[in-house]
């Protein structure tokens, strides 16, 4: 459920364009009039953005933002007025400032602090939950154990039994929210960094779609059978290693491509044209979305992966050419 909320609350937020960051430590220290994109081990908002989309270990933000904050890490700490809605994952989130609209979070443990005034509503679902400031619209809370001593204008609170069970299952859930949303940031990246070689595989998604999904399916079922086979002699354990680490470097980006090439035909079919990156985003929350049909979702999990990866596959000759132009230039 959080995440179909995520993505719903993602798509009104595409915006004209963006500003990326990655590495084990991202800090931005000077005003970014821009919408900012960031993954890394530690992060941290030292000056004012326009608005927040990150993930990480660590995410620190000192400064305040205009718009809204999406954010997904180990801890998730708030320090900075926000003037929209934020959307917050992770093992332990505070929120310990204003926030102009609603808010969503998730996580581990979640606390808001005596400095945390929410505009409108909020939405929380913890393990452990603390409020000790002010929600101005409904606060709804789903919880093991939930201490409050702050304010709400409508207070509804859901207590979770605590079993093994419900345990693995929470751990399960953050786990796929924060793996899906570090999944769109890496392609938001792919599109930043190498928008040709990432176009030319996206278009091979929509060339002949039933026989990408067949050799897609032929290229992961091969490369599972040659990396058993390469195991099973000692001199050929490394290129194994390869072969295995290619095979699921190949279909962990083949979602990617396939969303994508999904939000260009969407956008095409209500007349609308944006962006290469918009299109991404709006492909990969109607396909992450689509994954979490019970049954259905499974095959369409399947079809995605054998698409993304046999366009892959066909795609690999022009991109060897279009990197190899690059370095003669060069």
């Amino acid at each position: 459920m959080f995440l179909c909320v995520l993505m719903l609350l993602l798509l009104p937020g595409m915006v004209h364009a963006l500003v990326t960051g990655s590495g084990d430590r991202v800090h931005f220290d000077t005003p970014v009039d821009d919408d900012v994109f960031a993954i890394g081990g530690q992060l941290s908002v030292n000056a004012p953005v326009r608005s927040l989309v990150v993930a990480g270990g660590e995410v620190l933000v000192n400064a305040p933002v205009e718009g809204d904050v999406v954010a997904a890490g180990g801890t998730v700490t708030i320090n900075a007025p926000v003037g929209g809605k934020v959307v917050l994952a992770g093992g332990m989130v505070t929120l310990n400032s204003t926030i102009g609209r609603n808010a969503l979070m998730y996580g581990g443990d979640v606390k808001m602090t005596s400095n945390t005034v929410i505009g409108a509503d909020a939405l929380v679902s913890a393990s452990r939950v603390a409020n000790h400031g002010e929600v101005r619209g409904n606060l709804t809370v789903s919880s093991q154990q939930f201490t409050d001593t702050g304010k709400a204008g409508h207070l509804s609170f859901t207590r979770e039994r605590s079993t093994l069970g419900s345990e693995i299952l929470g751990f399960l859930s953050l786990a796929t929210v924060l793996f899906s949303i570090g999944m769109g940031i890496l392609g938001l990246l792919m599109i930043h960094f190498t928008p040709g070689p990432f176009r030319l595989v996206e278009e091979q998604v929509r060339a002949r779609p039933l026989v990408k999904i067949l050799a897609g399916l032929g290229g992961i079922l091969g490369g599972i059978i040659l990396t058993i086979l390469l195991a099973l002699t000692v001199i050929g354990i490394p290129i194994a290693l390869c072969v295995c680490l290619g095979l699921i470097a190949g279909m962990l980006f083949a979602t990617l491509f396939v969303s994508s090439s999904l939000g260009r035909f969407l956008a095409d079919r209500f007349g609308r044209t944006l962006k290469d990156w918009q299109y991404f985003l709006l492909g990969f929350v109607v396909l992450q979305l689509s994954f979490r049909i019970p049954f259905l979702g499974l095959v369409i999990l399947a079809i995605a992966l054998c698409l993304g990866f046999g366009a892959l596959m066909y795609a690999l000759p022009s991109c060897r050419t279009l990197f190899a132009g690059n370095t003669e230039r060069v």
